[in-house]
């Protein structure tokens, strides 16, 4: 979901690309085909229609106008939208982020050697989103990285009624191949250094600051920033230009910021300008729903669910126990656990205490954990502080890795998911709004049981919410304790309550993402 502090940015001088009465020339669309809220090109271009399935439309995350207009873009025209995305004055709910409007220039021959790459990595792990055009049908079919040839056009195909890009053609010297979903679009269109040979510079600006910031900047982002984006041929070039940070589907953080603190907003009607026809509710007060969640561990980094080794200690008694023994801890006794390909590994103090097929259990005398075999991002602590109990498993998929689960109090797990979501700064409405979206996603996440054959119920990454990264503040502690239990339903359901970093002035509807 979504991540405002994830991304490092550079400080570098940057020079504007104005613009020019050479960009590409686009064909007529008066045969354009509007249904299902997307605007095909098909037909102009000459091209056949794909006949693949559209997702499943879900009536609270539907296309959403944050402009202060009211209006939604006009995808009539790729001129008009190529200017929408140009357009550094142009006003909307969050405007005050450096995501808010965003471009870059490659060159003909790069971007060629960079997207064949990128063609060839997705056509085998997203092969179901990557099409090659054969015999004038499109079939799937897995690439190598001279498939592509020599980059010649790049065409948005279709756009959803908020104006991200549904599908994208790219066309080569060797073939071409159609990428379907915002997601494939901008990993193939990504910046990866690997892939493209050298650095690229994205520049950024907020609303209404006369040009791209010459201080904040990203280096070839991997993935680009969202799938509202224009493409302008000039030249030997590719000029990019978009807006937002995220998949642009649910509630904008940035949004809600602005709204909050700018126009008064309370944390309800908020999530109500961004979630439609919703209601709320205790969540405790819904047959069977526990108090508690359980949390899969990645490593440093978010690296991994499969740890080398767990070192962890409590500043409080501790006990080990699983169905065949129990050991006392004292405050400070240093844990260790590693597998051996057949067995967990437990060391107390550097003393060999157990092995064991079986899972280990943790807990103590004040529900919290040091683990120091994890580096995250937190300043008053120098590790990361875990609340609620601690599991260790042989890794399904590894024998000589070991799998951690977090159990904890779902308020306390909030606690930490927040901070790691959304800046403090952002103000008590916001926050409340970030922490009633949270505790609908967990709960969400819960009642589908999407990881239950790993044995717990939400991962600590982007995978689902990110836990734990930064330290806890008094203010995410008040908007958590002061919505205690709220979430939101839709017809008496738990939402699946999405949300993302900035909006390009447009959000998305779910079935034009996924």
């Amino acid at each position: 979901m979504k991540k405002i502090c994830r991304v490092l940015v550079t400080l570098m001088f940057i020079f504007l690309v104005g613009c020019s009465n050479n960009s590409t020339k686009y064909k007529s669309n008066s045969k354009e085909v509007y249904m299902k809220n997307r605007v095909t090109y098909f037909e102009d271009y000459g091209y056949p229609k794909p006949t693949m399935k559209v997702g499943v439309a879900l009536p609270y995350l539907q296309a959403t106008s944050h402009m202060k207009t009211g209006k939604f873009l006009n995808r009539y025209s790729e001129k008009k939208v190529l200017d929408f995305f140009k357009d550094l004055d142009v006003k909307g709910y969050g405007d005050n982020s450096y995501y808010w409007r965003w471009y870059f220039t490659v060159d003909k021959n790069t971007y060629s050697k960079g997207i064949g790459k990128a063609l060839a990595q997705a056509s085998k792990s997203r092969y179901n989103h990557v099409y090659t055009l054969y015999n004038g049908k499109w079939i799937y079919k897995s690439l190598n990285y001279n498939s592509l040839g020599t980059l010649e056009d790049i065409i948005v195909m279709e756009r959803g009624k908020s104006g991200v890009v549904t599908y994208l053609l790219i066309k080569g010297s060797n073939g071409t191949y159609l990428l379907k979903g915002e997601y494939t679009v901008r990993k193939v269109l990504g910046l990866n250094r690997t892939n493209l040979g050298k650095k690229i510079e994205l520049h950024l600006s907020k609303s209404g600051t006369g040009g791209y910031s010459k201080k904040v900047s990203l280096k070839n982002p991997n993935l680009l920033l969202s799938g509202f984006l224009a493409v302008e041929k000039k030249g030997n070039h590719f000029n990019i230009y978009g807006g937002g940070y995220g998949h642009g589907v649910g509630m904008s953080q940035y949004g809600a910021n602005d709204l909050a603190k700018n126009y008064g907003y309370s944390y309800s009607k908020i999530l109500k300008t961004y979630y439609k026809e919703i209601t709320f509710k205790n969540m405790y007060k819904i047959k069977g729903v526990s108090k508690n969640i359980r949390v899969g561990l990645t490593t440093t980094g978010f690296g991994s669910l499969d740890h080398r080794s767990l070192t962890m200690f409590s500043t409080s008694k501790a006990e080990i126990w699983n169905g065949w023994m129990k050991i006392k801890l004292s405050p400070r006794d240093k844990i260790k656990v590693i597998a051996n390909g057949r067995r967990q590994i437990l060391y107390v103090n550097g003393k060999k205490r157990v092995e064991t097929v079986g899972q280990l259990n943790f807990k103590s005398s004040n529900k919290k954990f040091v683990i120091t075999s994890i580096r995250r991002a937190q300043r008053k602590t120098r590790y990361p502080i875990y609340r609620g109990k601690i599991e260790t498993h042989l890794s399904k998929t590894n024998a000589h890795r070991i799998r951690v689960i977090n159990e904890v109090y779902l308020e306390d797990y909030l606690v930490q998911v927040v901070p790691s979501e959304m800046p403090k700064g952002f103000g008590l409405e916001a926050l409340k709004a970030q922490a009633i979206a949270a505790r609908t996603y967990a709960l969400n996440d819960y009642l589908k049981a999407k990881y239950k054959k790993e044995g717990f119920h939400v991962r600590d990454d982007t995978y689902s919410q990110v836990y734990n990264r930064i330290d806890t503040n008094e203010d995410t502690i008040k908007a958590v304790k002061s919505t205690y239990g709220k979430v939101m339903l839709y017809n008496g359901k738990p939402i699946d309550a999405k949300y993302y970093s900035t909006s390009c002035g447009y959000g998305a509807s779910s079935q034009n993402v996924w």
